[in-house]
């Protein structure tokens, strides 16, 4: 540990020399790192943790005042005292895998004082879960005998032309061997690896990459939805499968460019079914604030053109308009198509009377992909 913050400070330290006057004087923090993988481990050997490393590249001390887990299982414990300016210290992040199978992301988000955030650290690891039944261990009934131990997939943000891998387990528990058929249609971003077969009792790994598109105008979601179907069987279930594709070239930090969205409100006039509303979307940070697109439910169009700046301090306006698709449609993501700045597609399931969302896509480092309820009224 010694070594490993010793050559951080040194590396930063060079990195900090770049800083502006400003940001010196704020006091930065810069962590070693904001992802670990634990790899596999065990639920039976309960908890594990990783050390990440906060290094002030300020002038003044740095305090870490509070840890925002994002479930249960995951802790954090911050140093007790300010971290001193060209100094670093540790924050130990804490994993409990009871009840977890299959690979696993957990995340906390990290503040300091007078409520500013960090960012968020997020650690992974795949799972063998502890000794019992079949049923117990995979709660998700994918077809008759057939068990999985996850209900989707979600890769979370990805950057462009990024790579990415998950993985899950089935089990056959069934008492007769078992054929399977895997598809993944929807997008051609998925691809699956799944075992042709299944014997009695026996429990495998279903491995699923995301490839994200290299064209920096791409931003928006990728979804499909993959099918493991016992030969002969009737598939109960699907998983989805999901990622955004979205820009993490922005550095974090106190000048960094923030999204603020308003409230979104579409009136609907009587014996119409067209709803028209607006959005505000206004910068709260330090620098120019790029939205690349607003993902739509189906029907559903904006007046956002693509590569829209807004200046810190400053707002626009967005002009909504459009009408629900009926209820039943794209229940199942079957029918996603790709997402560019301007095109509109679901970005959740759709329907009059149903929950519909949207999500703004931009340049805020913390909120890359930010998602929105639409409320409906009626006049």
């Amino acid at each position: 540990m010694g070594r490993r913050a010793l050559l951080l400070t040194g590396l930063l330290l060079m990195a900090a020399s770049g800083l502006s006057a400003q940001e010196k004087a704020e006091g930065p923090a810069v962590f070693d790192s904001r992802e670990w993988d634990f790899g596999a481990i065990r639920e039976a050997d309960g908890v594990v943790t990783h050390a990440f490393l906060v290094f002030n590249a300020g002038s003044r001390p740095l305090r870490l005042e509070r840890a925002i887990p994002g479930c249960s299982c995951i802790s954090a414990t911050l140093p007790h005292t300010a971290i001193a300016p060209g100094q670093s210290a540790a924050v130990e992040v804490s994993f409990t895998p009871a009840g977890a199978a299959g690979t696993v992301l957990r995340t906390v988000e990290i503040q300091a004082d007078g409520n500013r955030s960090l960012g968020v650290l997020s650690v992974s690891a795949d799972v063998l879960p502890a000794d019992r039944s079949i049923q117990e261990r995979y709660p998700v009934v994918l077809a008759q005998g057939l068990y999985a131990s996850r209900a989707d997939v979600n890769f979370g943000y990805l950057a462009h032309g990024e790579h990415a891998g998950k993985a899950f387990f089935i089990a056959n528990a069934g008492d007769a061997p078992m054929r399977l058929r895997s598809a993944a249609p929807g997008s051609g971003a998925f691809r699956v690896s799944a075992p042709a077969t299944l014997a009695p009792g026996e429990e495998a790994r279903v491995e699923v990459w995301c490839d994200s598109p290299a064209d920096p105008s791409f931003y928006g979601s990728l979804r499909a939805v993959l099918e493991l179907v016992p030969a002969g069987g009737k598939n109960l279930r699907t998983l989805p499968l999901s990622a955004l594709c979205v820009d993490l070239d922005t550095p974090e930090g106190d000048d960094a460019p923030r999204l603020r969205t308003g409230q979104v409100r579409l009136q609907r006039k009587p014996l119409s079914r067209r709803l028209r509303g607006t959005l505000e979307l206004a910068n709260d940070g330090k620098s120019p604030l790029v939205i690349h697109a607003v993902e739509l439910p189906d029907g559903f169009s904006s007046s956002l053109s693509p590569g829209t700046r807004i200046a810190p301090g400053r707002s626009v306006s967005v002009k909504l308009t459009g009408s629900p698709v009926p209820e039943g449609c794209n229940r199942t993501g079957r029918k996603v198509s790709s997402l560019r700045c301007g095109k509109a597609r679901p970005a959740a399931p759709s329907g009059a009377g149903v929950d519909l969302r949207m999500t703004v896509f931009s340049n805020d480092p913390l909120r890359p992909a930010k998602e929105l309820s639409i409320n409906i009224n009626h006049k």
